[in-house]
């Protein structure tokens, strides 16, 4: 799997091909940012209910890359390759995500919006293809797993918010 080449496609061909969670965190951007990009805070929430996360390699930066394996609940470990395209602090992270087999490949943007004293998260996946996405979100319950991520990264982050 080579995560520096999928290719998103362009705007008006994606919905059947895209996946989108969003949640509101009761903190400041700049504390959800931090979340974002720590690999010791990212292993603390990323993930779905059960899982934990062992990074190998984690260059957070334009061209970098984040290699890391998700293990599940039931002892299957799931290694991943993400790319950075693009890092805009506070704001956005764009980048590449796969796995070693070569069956999930997406383009990916993450964007934390201030909302009052809040930020909403914004997690946005574009698939090749809708069988692609379809995959994932039955094979791999997707969906319902950027849910509990989220829901993680804001139990995470109101325990952080409140201890700072």
């Amino acid at each position: 799997m080579d995560a520096r080449k999928v290719d998103p496609g362009s705007v008006a061909d994606i919905k059947d091909r895209e996946i989108v969670t969003t949640r509101i965190i009761d903190a400041p951007r700049e504390l959800v940012w931090k979340a974002f990009a720590d690999p010791e805070t990212l292993a603390k929430w990323y993930g779905p209910n059960g899982f934990t996360l062992t990074t190998k390699v984690f260059e957070f930066m334009e061209g970098g890359d984040w290699i890391f394996v998700m293990h599940g609940p039931d002892g299957r470990n799931y290694p991943n390759h993400v790319h950075f395209i693009e890092i805009l602090e506070p704001v956005r992270i764009v980048h590449n995500h796969g796995d070693d087999e070569g069956k999930i490949n997406f383009h990916a943007e993450i964007t934390l919006d201030e909302v009052g004293n809040n930020t909403r998260v914004t997690l946005r996946s574009v698939f090749l293809s809708k069988e692609a996405r379809d995959f994932v979100a039955k094979e791999h319950v997707a969906v319902e797993g950027a849910e509990q991520t989220l829901a993680r990264l804001d139990a995470l982050i109101k325990e952080m918010h409140t201890t700072e």
